[in-house]
Formats: C-alpha cells, sequence, structure tokens
C-alpha cells in the first residue's frame, strides 16, 4: 500500500471531508483505477449543483476505486461510481487536484494507496 502525503495545513477542508466521509463508512484505503474515472466523476457529480467560489469534491475520488459495475458501498472494496460529495473552496480543491494527480501518476492500475495528512 503507498501512501500519498498531502499538507493538513494546505488542505483543511479536503481533510475535512476525508474524515467524515470514513467516519460515514466510505474506506480509508482506495485502490487506483483510471479506466471510467471521468465517466465515474461526471455521473457521481450530475445530481449536485455547481456552486459559486466552490468546487464539488467527492470522496473516494473516482480514480481511487476498484474494478466493478454495481455502485460503491460502504466497506473495504472501493468499487462503482457512488461516494461522498462536499463542496469545498475552489482554489484548495483545485491545488489537491492537481497534487493528487501528479503523486498518483507514478502508481499502476490496481495499485492500494490511501491519504496521509502531516
Amino acid at each position: 500500500m503507498q501512501r500519498v502525503t498531502l499538507s493538513r495545513a494546505a488542505f483543511p477542508k479536503i481533510r475535512a471531508h476525508l474524515a467524515r466521509a470514513v467516519k460515514k463508512g466510505w474506506p480509508r484505503i482506495l485502490v487506483v483505477n483510471r479506466k471510467g474515472a471521468l465517466q465515474r466523476k461526471n455521473r457521481l457529480l450530475k445530481g449536485s449543483p455547481a456552486r459559486r467560489s466552490f468546487d464539488r469534491q467527492a470522496y473516494p475520488p473516482a480514480i481511487g476505486r476498484g474494478r466493478g459495475s454495481r455502485g460503491l458501498k460502504r466497506g473495504r472494496t472501493p468499487t462503482g461510481w457512488r461516494a461522498d460529495i462536499a463542496y469545498i473552496p475552489s482554489s484548495e480543491s483545485r491545488t489537491y487536484d492537481s497534487l493528487t494527480s501528479s503523486k498518483l501518476m507514478p502508481f499502476c492500475d490496481g495499485t492500494r494507496f490511501r491519504y496521509v495528512f502531516r
């Protein structure tokens, strides 16, 4: 399992969202699955209206779930497209998206990972 380390100070809203989602039962350990990630993200965000100065952030992220066509169920195996949605200030969200994309780039599909805030 790989650790994706992020700054606690730079991403307070993201960190809080992740903690709430995990507390609700979403998995902490995720699996890289790039195939179909854009379609999963679009399908997921379809029901959440856009807000000015905020981005819709999903946990688990569309790239961080295993294979499967059924909706993600809370628990240990992240598959499907469902997730917990939160509105995060655009500046924090876009920095997070860019940073996590570059940190996940070296990992092959199927690699297990988790976010760690320091």
